[in-house]
């Protein structure tokens, strides 16, 4: 499939919906204000960061365009495919990649950085580590434990080899857990002129920063 072009008409005025949408919470759609800082929602109570960009705010002005600004790609899975975002010298590009080899792009759409209008992070729990930390290590890590308090007394030995399995799958419950909770899946939804899509970050914070520093933008706290 060919690759499209990133739109060219920067500055056209943005449609209706698209503008709804910049100007919403990204849980429940309600409406928002654009802030530095982290926002609760008046309707759903969740909380968010809202930034315009600047197809909103004509002051905003991202850096002038390279061709040679380094690529980061960002893919993750959805059932039983893959989608891609890629941020570019030009824009970020988003879409989905074939289901057999999960390289080449099925269908994908563009936003160039001066039409970004707005974008939207957040958080949410990521219950499949949280699940994961909860039902594999956790109950090993407490059976070693015990088998370990259990043993001291009789064969040392073996409650050492116990406790060092009970630490180890402790590490690593706690660990996915806090991957699961504290980090979560990290979300941002970009709103452009024409389309909008949203993109999970959480691993490559780099591509969050980066994001915000070609779109002309201070990053801002993650909620």
């Amino acid at each position: 499939m060919a690759q499209p072009s990133f739109y060219p008409a920067h500055g056209a005025p943005v449609p209706a919906t698209n503008a709804a949408m910049a100007l919403g919470c990204p849980w429940c759609a309600a409406p928002s204000t654009p802030s530095a800082i982290v926002q609760s929602c008046g309707r759903c109570g969740r909380s968010f960061t809202l930034s315009a960009g600047p197809a909103l705010d004509g002051s905003i002005a991202p850096p002038p365009f390279h061709p040679a600004a380094f690529r980061i790609s960002l893919r993750w899975s959805i059932v039983v495919t893959y989608r891609f975002a890629t941020l570019e010298p030009q824009g970020i590009t988003y879409g989905t990649l074939d289901p057999v080899v999960g390289m080449a792009p099925v269908d994908q759409s563009q936003i160039a950085y001066p039409d970004v209008v707005s974008i939207a992070v957040w958080r949410k729990l990521a219950l499949t580590k949280c699940f994961a930390g909860a039902l594999v290590p956790l109950p090993i890590a407490l059976f070693a434990a015990y088998g370990a308090i259990l043993a001291v007394a009789k064969a040392p030995g073996v409650a050492a080899v116990l406790g060092l399995i009970a630490l180890a799958f402790g590490l690593l419950a706690a660990w996915l857990l806090h991957q699961g909770i504290a980090v979560g899946r990290r979300q941002a939804r970009i709103v452009g002129r024409w389309t909008s899509f949203t993109v999970p970050f959480e691993n490559s914070p780099s591509f969050y920063a980066e994001l915000f520093r070609r779109c002309g933008l201070a990053p801002p706290p993650i909620p």
